[in-house]
């Protein structure tokens, strides 16, 4: 099994999640063409009925592109998705990158923080998460990584801090 990468470079962790198969992906990818075609479809034939417009056609658009939307950043996560962890003096910055956009920005104060690598609860595939905590907030990553890395990275972490 191929692990999750992870590394730290100067003030910045990253931690990048391996790519899903590529039948997943496609399939996905299929899903997401037919939620983006759908409402177009309905659109055109209602007009070419003569019905005019109605307010389906505007909840078919809400409805199929958010959902073509989520599918959207699914694709992404699985294809290019990585974890940005940067340590400044007095915060930690996350934020979880897509390659087109980033989402799910926090920002932790590093006064009294504590990094622990978190073991996942199945003990036989030996991964583990980071849980940054300084008692009024907390970080958690969600990338698995092995242990031992990020057993190390805690270690390296907390003696910044």
């Amino acid at each position: 099994m191929k692990y999750n990468q992870a590394e730290i470079n100067y003030n910045q962790l990253l931690i990048k999640a391996n790519k899903s198969p590529l039948l997943i992906r496609a399939t996905l990818t299929v899903i997401l063409l037919i939620c983006i075609l759908i409402p177009i479809a309905a659109t055109y034939f209602l007009i070419s009925e003569r019905k005019g417009p109605h307010i389906g056609i505007v909840l078919s658009f809400f409805l199929f592109w958010g959902i073509g939307f989520y599918l959207l950043r699914i694709i992404l996560w699985n294809t290019f998705g990585r974890e940005i962890i940067i340590f400044e003096k007095d915060k930690i910055l996350y934020e979880a990158d897509y390659r087109f956009f980033k989402d799910g920005k926090q920002t932790i104060s590093t006064e009294n923080i504590e990094v622990v690598a978190v073991p996942t609860e199945d003990k036989t595939d030996n991964l583990a998460l980071l849980n940054f905590s300084n008692g009024q907030q907390h970080i958690d990553t969600v990338l698995k990584v092995s242990l031992d890395k990020m057993r190390n990275i805690a270690q390296e972490i907390n003696s910044r801090y």
